[in-house]
């Protein structure tokens, strides 16, 4: 199989031939920008994880006075009296959302940081999703749209990239098909699969931070569905997770 890049004269098409490199943009570069997200497809699971996430949380908190009470230590400093005062206020607040409020202001003022926030992880899959890197290919190398929209009116190239073996473009985790759908993609799975990264801030304390593998079926669904008003293009997305430069995928077709 060969797929082709539709190309207009640019710097970025003279590096393919010359640098022997593809220019790999992300979704604020590409002419047509993803119509779904990670949030919108799992949005059902996201909203109930959330919410047991912070529910541990404040568990958590309870579960630390208790033992702080039992062997009468301080708790984040506080006395144990200074504690149960601030747990029966803690327990006096009405809605869940204040509760989670008031908790997130309290770790602050003892640690001097806010804890981990549930609701920003799953944003942070979304922005994981746009800074991806694609370079968008066709099975097509004769539509006329697609010459006039990616050719520079048709007064440009389409170049060929034969997909052979042990390439980037013959490797699923690389090279993804579009699927065209005016649905919103099924959510897949019953969770997604996270990779965490274990950091030291300036003062040396211990943090993590949480993103979705760029391998997660959710993920990849976003990155390659698109609505069926597009179907004429035919894609193929070779895809890293980061946009920039990269050794060409294959060997160029002759």
């Amino acid at each position: 199989m060969i797929l082709y890049k539709y190309r207009g004269k640019s710097g970025n098409t003279d590096k393919i031939f010359t640098e022997r490199k593809v220019w790999l943009s992300n979704a604020a570069g590409l002419n047509d920008p993803f119509e779904c997200s990670i949030q919108e497809i799992a949005k059902e699971w996201i909203d109930e994880h959330v919410r047991e996430l912070k529910q541990g949380h404040l568990s958590g908190l309870i579960f630390a006075f208790m033992q702080a009470k039992k062997s009468n230590s301080h708790f984040f400093g506080l006395s144990v009296s200074d504690a149960e005062k601030l747990i029966s206020s803690f327990k006096t607040i009405p809605s869940f959302d204040d509760k989670y409020k008031f908790y997130r202001e309290f770790m602050k003022s003892r640690n001097g940081k806010y804890p981990s926030d549930p609701e920003a992880t799953f944003a942070g899959f979304d922005q994981q999703l746009n800074d991806a890197g694609i370079f968008s290919l066709s099975e097509n190398a004769e539509n006329q749209l697609m010459w006039s929209h990616y050719a520079d009116d048709t007064r440009g190239i389409a170049i060929g990239f034969k997909v052979e073996p042990n390439s980037k473009l013959s490797d699923d985790n690389c090279c993804v098909k579009v699927n065209y759908s005016d649905m919103l993609p099924s959510f897949a799975g019953k969770g997604f699969l996270n990779e965490i990264s274990f950091y030291m801030d300036e003062y040396g304390r211990p943090y993590s931070k949480q993103k979705v593998s760029f391998s997660d079926p959710t993920f990849r669904l976003a990155i390659s569905t698109k609505p069926t008003v597009w179907s004429y293009e035919r894609e193929w997305r070779y895809i890293e997770e980061q946009s920039g430069a990269y050794p060409l995928p294959v060997k160029l077709a002759k």
